[in-house]
């Protein structure tokens, strides 16, 4: 599997709570650094210094306009500075030049497009990584999210329970693939939720914490569960956790009404 595909992570529980900005712009060409390798940028990237990593590859495709893997690297740092059409354009020349990462690319094109809120362009790229790879947990992950986002139809007062169970399927697939995905027990833990399954909810987000006890999607469903199982005290230990990692202010004013409300 070529590495750097993009992840959604958190977002399920973010676009159900609105969206987060990532917040990170640039405006114009940097000046060419001297003496870059590509080693040195994707430790920049590993580093989430993305704006110096982008500068480093942009200097590297100045040098050698057919390597795959620069435009393979330009692709994932422009997504993680919100520039969404050159990355489109980074990794469509990245597929060209090297037809095998045609899976990865497709998958990265499908993160682009759920992050831009094109769920039905989200489908046909993870879909058709999934015709290439259909081992891929990750995409089956993706694919999974793209679902229970379209269950939610502009105006709908209900979930589509056909997506719900579309949702399901792939989470479900991605945590037979790899057992202990955390993005896939949480989208999971989401989905039951919705489907007022909560204990089968508790259940798979105590498992995502098992994993990654601090993440924070996990924590702020399994409080939810909680509460809405009337386990008080446990919901108000959970959310407290979830307001430790110092969350987004929109997630933490939502924990704070739910605090308030199970009288904290």
């Amino acid at each position: 599997m070529v590495r750097n595909r993009l992840l959604l992570g958190g977002i399920i529980v973010a676009l159900l709570l609105g969206a987060v900005a990532l917040g990170i712009y640039y405006s114009s060409r940097p000046t060419p650094l001297p003496e870059v390798d590509l080693d040195t940028a994707k430790a920049q990237m590993d580093s989430g210094e993305y704006t110096a990593a982008r500068d480093a590859l942009l200097q590297l495709a100045e040098t050698d306009t057919q390597d795959a893997e620069v435009q393979f690297l330009l692709g994932v740092t422009y997504f993680n500075l919100n520039e969404f059409d050159q990355a489109r354009a980074a990794f469509s020349r990245s597929m060209e030049l090297d037809p095998e990462r045609a899976a990865a690319v497709h998958h990265n094109l499908g993160a682009l497009a759920y992050q831009q809120g094109d769920m039905e362009g989200a489908l046909s790229e993870f879909q058709q990584a999934l015709e290439i790879d259909p081992g891929d947990a990750d995409t089956h992950y993706q694919l999974g999210a793209t679902y229970l986002v379209m269950a939610f139809p502009a105006g709908a007062l209900t979930p589509d329970a056909e997506m719900l169970s579309k949702s399901v399927s792939e989470f479900e697939t991605s945590l037979e693939l790899s057992p202990g995905e955390v993005e896939a027990l949480v989208g999971l833990g989401n989905v039951y939720l919705l489907q007022n399954q909560v204990d089968k909810a508790i259940e798979s987000l105590e498992a995502a914490l098992e994993v990654d006890p601090e993440m924070r999607e996990a924590l702020f469903a399994l409080g939810r569960a909680y509460a809405t199982a009337g386990e008080v005290d446990l919901a108000k230990e959970t959310l407290q956790r979830f307001l430790d990692t110092d969350p987004p202010e929109m997630w933490k004013q939502q924990a704070e009404d739910l605090l308030s409300q199970l009288g904290s």
